[in-house]
Order: C-alpha cells, then sequence, then structure tokens
C-alpha cells in the first residue's frame, strides 16, 4: 500500500513525458488534441474492471452496469486496453468510439469514481458476446465505487 504512493506518481510522470512525443494528432495548425479511449457497450452486463487495476490516473467511473473513462483524464497510455477481457476499450481514432466519446464524457461526470476492482457480476460470461446491450441493458443509475 505504501509502495503504491510512491510508485503511482512515478509511474504517471513516465508515462506523461512518454505520451507527450507520440499519438497526438492535429485538427489545425492551432490546436492539440490528446488521443483518448472509451468503454463501449461491449463492458454493459460485464463489467470485469479488470481496467480499473492498471489505470495510472483512476479514470474510470462506474455505473450500475458498466464503466466509462473519463475523456479528460485519461492520458492514453494503453494499458487498459489490453486488460479488458471482451475488448470493450478502444481508442478514440476507432471509427466506432465517436458515439461512445461523449457517453463516457457524460457519466464520467455523473458516476462515483472506482479506484480498486470489484467484483464482477455472476452472470458477465453469459452477455459478454451479445449484441445490442445498449439499447437493451444500460443502466443510468450511479454504481458502487
Amino acid at each position: 500500500e505504501v509502495l503504491s504512493w510512491v510508485v503511482r506518481p512515478v509511474l504517471l510522470l513516465v508515462i506523461r513525458r512518454c505520451q507527450l512525443g507520440r499519438k497526438r494528432r492535429m485538427r489545425s495548425a492551432k490546436e492539440r488534441i490528446v488521443m483518448t479511449y472509451v468503454v463501449t457497450e461491449t463492458c454493459i452486463r460485464c463489467k470485469y474492471m479488470d481496467c480499473v487495476e492498471v489505470c495510472p490516473v483512476d479514470c474510470f467511473y462506474v455505473g450500475a452496469n458498466m464503466l466509462v473513462i473519463h475523456p479528460d483524464e485519461c492520458i492514453d497510455c494503453g494499458v487498459c486496453e489490453p486488460e479488458c477481457p471482451v475488448e470493450a476499450i478502444i481508442p478514440d481514432t476507432d471509427g466506432e468510439a465517436e458515439k461512445w466519446l461523449e457517453l463516457n464524457r457524460d457519466y464520467s461526470e455523473k458516476w462515483p469514481n472506482i479506484t480498486r476492482k470489484g467484483p464482477s457480476p455472476d452472470d458477465a460470461d453469459t452477455y459478454k458476446d451479445e449484441e445490442g446491450k445498449f439499447e437493451k441493458y444500460f443502466d443510468a443509475a450511479p454504481g458502487e465505487a
């Protein structure tokens, strides 16, 4: 526990410095935008939370049946993406990400921040390959951090 208070700030500094030189894109000559990651509907009713444990900046927020990433807090380190067993986390450069970016932004302002992995739903594996989960199951209620 004490070690994490020392290691996390150092890791964050290293990651931020690495990010300054890569994965930035220009929208115009005057405006620089840093890439972010977003959580998609694949997370709904699965909510494995492996991603929460590896996030160096604690940018995950928890709803009743899914997680979201605050796009302004995400530093684009990418460590969360491979941790998700259902591949619900994608970079905002992915064509599918645009529709999820605003949802992530909106609910990260409403839901509590989560910094530790919690238990996944008992029936998570039942829903991991299902499509159209947003329309069927999305719950706007906040989860428990």
